[in-house]
């Protein structure tokens, strides 16, 4: 059985924010992302998680990478990414604190051994995307390092690399819940009407969203979306709810004001404006 990701449901889930707060105490998200070629996913992602809600974020970057980060976004913080030893002191392991690993990182065995030391050795709340996803699918001995606290989020082509055979639309709600049978992670499978699978069990239906949000960079928005969330001391299991409902309104916000076709990524953060979060 299936509960639909509806607006009385969100509503009753969200929490106010604290008055009293400070920007430590609404969340610091780690976004690892971005490579030649896919500087962008870590802009996106970063803004995004802003945009969410959450008091901090420092991406993780390569260095020609910090001048176009900067410029588009001077809110968001940065570490130049040197790999695993630079990754081993930083505090990604403190209270109220998330993780994006995957968008734009590539393939190479540099990207693979960050991937593993942060399962291995990182418990804080980590949202696994792209190539995130890829390298986690070449090494299928790391799937039992996989915890609650790790929210993965394919779209078909990725979920088919995790569990080493073809699906589609029709056969991946079955694979994923067997996946997360295996594996208790929190699972959500992107597309029309994406769903999410908790590690407890439970299965989620969107009903947020639309084909214009089929775009470059759209994925990477929603890993910033989920993680500011965890953050933000959300469950996880929740915070992928609740990411993934408000990732598709700001599609459907953006559609109804403007069109489908002229949407892109960047639209869906700036859309997360009229959104109470």
């Amino acid at each position: 059985m299936e509960t639909v990701l509806q607006e009385d449901w969100v509503q009753s889930h969200r929490k106010e924010r604290a008055m009293d707060g400070h920007k430590r105490s609404f969340g610091h998200v780690w976004v690892i992302a971005g490579s030649e070629g896919k500087l962008g996913a870590s802009a996106l992602s970063s803004r995004a998680a802003l945009r969410a809600g959450c008091g901090l974020v420092t991406a993780i970057i390569p260095s020609e990478g910090v001048i176009p980060l900067l410029a588009n976004s001077p809110e968001v913080m940065y570490e130049i990414n040197g790999g695993r030893s630079v990754l081993e002191n930083l505090p990604l392991y403190e209270d109220k604190t998330a993780i994006v690993y995957g968008p734009g990182v590539g393939l190479s065995e540099l990207a693979a051994e960050e991937l593993h030391y942060l399962m291995e050795h990182i418990k804080t709340p980590m949202v696994i995307d792209a190539d995130g996803l890829t390298l986690l699918a070449q090494h299928p001995e790391w799937y039992a390092l996989l915890h609650e606290n790790h929210i993965l989020t394919p779209h078909l082509g990725e979920l088919s690399r995790l569990v080493g055979k073809t699906v589609d639309a029709e056969t991946a709600l079955e694979e994923a819940q067997k996946f997360v049978h295996h594996y208790p992670v929190q699972l959500v499978v992107k597309g029309k009407n994406s769903h999410v699978f908790t590690s407890d069990g439970k299965k989620w239906v969107n009903s947020t969203g639309n084909d214009g949000m089929a775009t470059a960079g759209s994925g990477d928005v929603l890993s910033g979306i989920i993680a500011s969330l965890a953050a933000q001391s959300y469950p996880t299991g929740l915070a992928a709810c609740l990411g993934v409902y408000y990732h598709g309104l700001a599609g459907d916000l953006y559609a109804s004001t403007y069109s489908k076709s002229s949407l892109m990524a960047g639209d869906l953060i700036e859309m997360l404006k009229e959104i109470k979060i």
